[in-house]
C-alpha cells in the first residue's frame, strides 16, 4: 500500500517522514454503492455462476472523495445480481440485475455509480465484477484496473480541505494569524489583512443535512496567504442520521501535500453552539 496515510487520530502529521500507511479496515469500506447490497468480507471464489459479458467503465482514474462515478454492463443469460468488489476492501456489493438492453434482448444489464472514501490510498488497484445467478453462485471475475490518483484540485497557493465519508453536516473551521475564523458563517476574511491575501471557503456541504455529495470543503488563498500560526477544526454540526463519519483534511501548499490528518465523528461531537470555536482540532501548523 503506497504511503497515503499515515495519521493518529486527531494529531498533527507531517507527510514527509512517514514510512508506512496504516490499515484503514477499520476505518470503513473504501467503496460504497447506494441502493447496493453491502456484504462483508470479499465475494465468494467461484467460477459456477454465470459470466459478465461486457462493463462499461469511461475512466479508469478516481480519487478519494469522488462520488457518483458511473458503471453498467451486460450479464449472462441466467444472471440474477451483480458482485462488485474492490480488491483489498472490507466488503463487498451486490446489485439486483436490470431488464435487457434492446439492442441484446436476452441479456440482463446492471447500472451503478461508485463513491469512494476520502481515505482511499493512492495507487493502482482492481475492481472485479462478478455476475451470480438465484441459486447464489459467482462467475469468474471480471478485473477491471484502477488507478487512485489526486483529485483534480482548485488552484490556489494555499488550500485546505476537509473531505468526509458519509451523508453527513461537517464544517470546516480555518483560524488564521490574525485571529480570524474562516467557516460556515464566515466564509470570507474580512478582517484587516489584504483581499488579495485573504482565504474563503469554496462551500458549505451538506448544509442542514440537506444533502449534495459533495463531503467536502475548502478554505482557499489564491495568493501566498498571511505567514503564521493556522489553526485547523472540524465541527460535526448534524450526523444527518448517520452513526458516525470519517474525515481528513489535507493542507497543500502550491500543490503540494504539507499535512494531513484524519479523524472520526460520534455523536458527542455534534453537541455545542457551532460557534467559531467549536469542534476538535485536526491541525496545527505554522505558514512561514
Amino acid at each position: 500500500m503506497s504511503p497515503f496515510i499515515c495519521f493518529i487520530l486527531g494529531i498533527v502529521l507531517l507527510v514527509e517522514g512517514c514510512d508506512s500507511a496504516s490499515s484503514l479496515r477499520h476505518l470503513g469500506s473504501l467503496l460504497r454503492i447506494e441502493g447496493a447490497q453491502r456484504v462483508p468480507g470479499p465475494p465468494p471464489q467461484s467460477a459456477t455462476g454465470p459470466a459478465v459479458q461486457g462493463v462499461t467503465l469511461l475512466q479508469s482514474q478516481i480519487w478519494p472523495g469522488q462520488v457518483d462515478k458511473p458503471m453498467g454492463g451486460t450479464l449472462a443469460q441466467g444472471s440474477s445480481a451483480v458482485s462488485v468488489f474492490l480488491v483489498g476492501d472490507n466488503a463487498h456489493y451486490i446489485l439486483v440485475a436490470k431488464a435487457p438492453d434492446v439492442s441484446a434482448p436476452e441479456l440482463p444489464t446492471f447500472a451503478a455509480l461508485l463513491s469512494f472514501s476520502p481515505l482511499l490510498p493512492h495507487g493502482p488497484m482492481t475492481l472485479h465484477i462478478q455476475a451470480t445467478n438465484v441459486q447464489g453462485d459467482y462467475g469468474l471475475p471480471s478485473e477491471h484496473s484502477l488507478l487512485s490518483i489526486d483529485e483534480p484540485s482548485v488552484s490556489g497557493a494555499l488550500v485546505i480541505r476537509l473531505r468526509w465519508q458519509r451523508a453527513a453536516d461537517l464544517d470546516l473551521h480555518v483560524e488564521q494569524p490574525n485571529g480570524q475564523h474562516i467557516y460556515s458563517r464566515r466564509k470570507v476574511d474580512r478582517g484587516s489583512v489584504p483581499m488579495s491575501t485573504a482565504g474563503s471557503l469554496d462551500l458549505d456541504s451538506n448544509a442542514q443535512c440537506v444533502i449534495d455529495g459533495k463531503q467536502t470543503e475548502q478554505v482557499i488563498y489564491q495568493q501566498a496567504p498571511q505567514p503564521g500560526r493556522y489553526r485547523i477544526r472540524i465541527d460535526t454540526f448534524s450526523l444527518c442520521g448517520q452513526a458516525t463519519a470519517y474525515w481528513m483534511v489535507d493542507v497543500l501548499q502550491e500543490g503540494k501535500l504539507l499535512a494531513q490528518s484524519a479523524g472520526q465523528s460520534l455523536p458527542s461531537d455534534t453537541r455545542g453552539d457551532h460557534g467559531a470555536q467549536s469542534g476538535v482540532l485536526a491541525l496545527d501548523i505554522v505558514i512561514p
